[in-house]
């Protein structure tokens, strides 16, 4: 555990290093142009599977910071850092994060008498390339995105779980709207060390009724992600759902998979207090 600890605070450095070029290249190719800027608190509440592919579900209330900058090439997020090859450019290249909740020792009734899942986060590089816009002013955009997970302990011990890659289609409703809606599609992609993480049995938890399994890394299902938002002052309220279909995901035979397809859908308040002049601060 101890070498995979450091090894995955390795992966972490290397990955910070990513961001850093990111932000460097964006830097070098900058423009005069005006940017703008908006800050706040945000509180997401959600409902979602107990761990993937679970037939248990549980909500989740979670406080987060909200910060948006965007420059002609530079757009910084709460979620991602992007920057494009240049102001007009249709490519741009980017560095995002995620992550999954907890699972307490046990819980749910699947993984009786199994540790807990720790809570895990995920960071890496990714690539868009914007098509020619449709009519009606929809946007379509291809990109891929490799993302590296970490579980972290209650000591903040970090340590390396594995990889995972997705390719996706997105697309993003005109600019404008009172109510824009961004909608993105593609396969995902597990190294073993995921999979395993999530769908494994060790032998010491195995039952009667729960195999000792070790899980294979490869195709693991496909995502659908959906959001809609809108402003109302100071208030920003965003609606979001994420469906996830398993059907032939390499880990089928875990005696965990007990959900071939699962659905999370949520809300996100966020109150803005900061903002430059371009969008309504003092």
């Amino acid at each position: 555990m101890e070498n995979r600890g450091v090894a995955g605070r390795g992966r972490l450095c290397a990955a910070v290093r990513a961001g850093v070029v990111v932000l460097a290249f964006a830097a070098g190719r900058a423009v005069a142009g005006e940017a703008h800027y908006r800050g706040g608190i945000g509180l997401a509440l959600f409902l979602a599977p107990a761990y993937p592919a679970s037939d248990s579900e549980r909500f989740f209330v979670y406080p987060y910071p909200y910060w948006d900058y965007e420059s002609p090439v530079l757009h910084l997020h709460h979620e991602h850092l992007r920057a494009k090859w240049a102001p007009d450019s249709p490519l741009s290249f980017g560095l995002g994060a995620n992550g999954s909740p907890p699972a307490a020792a046990g819980s749910p009734a699947a993984r009786a008498g199994m540790p807990a899942l720790l809570p895990t986060f995920a960071i890496g590089p990714d690539v868009m390339y914007a098509l020619a816009w449709h009519p009606g002013g929809l946007r379509t955009a291809l990109g891929a995105r490799v993302r590296y997970r970490f579980a972290v302990d209650s000591s903040f011990r970090i340590t390396g779980v594995g990889t995972s890659a997705s390719g996706f289609v997105e697309w993003h409703s005109p600019r404008g709207r009172t109510w824009p809606i961004v909608i993105s599609l593609g396969p995902v992609f597990r190294s073993r060390g995921v999979n395993d993480y999530f769908f494994g049995v060790q032998a010491p938890y195995a039952t009667a009724g729960r195999p000792a399994y070790g899980a294979p890394g490869g195709y693991a299902g496909v995502r659908l992600t959906g959001a809609i938002s809108t402003r109302m002052g100071p208030i920003d309220i965003a609606f979001f759902a994420r469906y996830r279909n398993y059907r032939g995901a390499v880990f089928a035979a875990s005696p965990l998979m007990k959900a071939s397809n699962t659905v999370i859908v949520g809300t996100a308040v966020v109150w803005v207090f900061l903002r430059s002049r371009s969008q309504g601060g003092a």
